[in-house]
């Protein structure tokens, strides 16, 4: 018996009002979606969410939808996350605030941060069910929100969006403002270590640990569906470089029987091999963007005996090889790398 997914209307609410902006026919959309409530915080079904998105990336032509919506909704109109984010003390604080609320309002749709060689790294994952388009949307939402709290001169050191790049002009490189890597296996930006402690302009905090211990308290009820994959996660990116990445102990590391892993893993329809894979191509793209990175040293990160094992898994998840796949993208690793230690 499937379970059926509620999420706040507020957001809903906000896209609405951005696609009006942006000159779409939001009273056919309302029509079609039917009565919603006006309180920001009542509960819809999630398929109302899903068929404003595809009303809406069947009326607008240009590639760059959901890019385009979030430019169009305009700070505060996202209620609690909006004054989340905004009451943080620096730009660091306003990423966990962002992923904190999203993992509360929306068991489909998350915000995961990473620490790799001294770069933050914000990701944007959804559910299958989730139409890739919602990832960029959430991505640039969250940027420009960024943006808005501590200053214009920020932008991102590298973008992941998982959309084929278009073919002509878009708000992409305005509202992103890095070199972008398309047909990532995830939406994601790269963020300085410097850049992390930027103070937010006129932060509250007060307020903002008034609202993320409401957050928190929020959070108790929620399904920890989503969590045990992202505990899965963060243990891989320690495990498989030091060969260690087996479904016992990732099962210990986590505090879980092996069979109660695989089990709960099967209850949401993915597998220990499934998680495993998945992780190794997004680490893979993450890699690949850092040209001082020998093709043997992300196999080794990877979990790879040999960089031709590695070659043959990338084949597999992009049709191309490494090496290509840097050519593509711009990002060739320099002729004189620095010497080993």
């Amino acid at each position: 018996m499937t379970t059926q997914r509620w999420l706040p209307v507020g957001p809903l609410l906000a896209q609405l009002q951005g696609m009006k902006v942006l000159g779409l026919d939001t009273q056919r959309f309302r029509a079609r979606l039917g009565p919603l409530p006006e309180d920001p915080m009542a509960l819809v079904p999630v398929e109302r969410y899903l068929a404003l998105w595809d009303a809406a990336l069947h009326d607008y032509p240009q590639a760059d939808l959901p890019t385009a919506l979030a430019n169009a909704i305009a700070f505060g109109s996202l209620g609690m996350l909006d004054y989340l984010a905004g009451s943080a003390r620096t730009l660091g604080g306003c990423c966990e605030s962002l992923a904190l609320h999203l993992r509360i309002v929306a068991d489909d749709t998350r915000v995961e941060l990473d620490l790799l060689d001294a770069t933050h790294w914000l990701y944007v994952r959804t559910d299958g069910h989730v139409p890739i388009q919602v990832c960029e949307f959430t991505l640039a939402m969250l940027v420009l929100r960024i943006r808005h709290l501590v200053g214009n001169s920020f932008m991102p050191q590298q973008t992941l969006l998982p959309c084929p790049r278009p073919s002509g002009k878009t708000l992409h490189p305005q509202v992103f403002g890095s070199p972008i890597v398309y047909d990532a296996p995830l939406a994601g930006i790269a963020i300085r270590h410097a850049d992390w402690a930027l103070p937010v302009r006129q932060a509250d905090a007060y307020l903002h640990d008034m609202l993320k211990g409401l957050a928190k308290q929020l959070a108790l009820g929620q399904s920890d569906t989503p969590v045990l994959e992202q505990a899965l996660r963060a243990r891989l990116c320690e495990a498989i470089p030091c060969g260690n990445a087996s479904p016992k102990r990732l099962a210990q590391l986590i505090g879980l029987s092996e069979r109660t892993l695989q089990r709960r893993l099967s209850d949401i329809g993915r597998s220990f091999s499934a998680v495993l894979d998945d992780f190794r191509h997004e680490e893979a793209i993450r890699l690949l963007c850092d040209p001082q990175l020998a093709l043997v040293q992300i196999a080794a990160r990877l979990g790879f005996s040999e960089q031709t094992s590695f070659t043959r898994a990338f084949k597999r998840w992009t049709s191309i090889t490494p090496a290509a796949w840097r050519i593509q993208h711009g990002l060739e690793r320099d002729a004189h790398p620095p010497a080993q230690p």
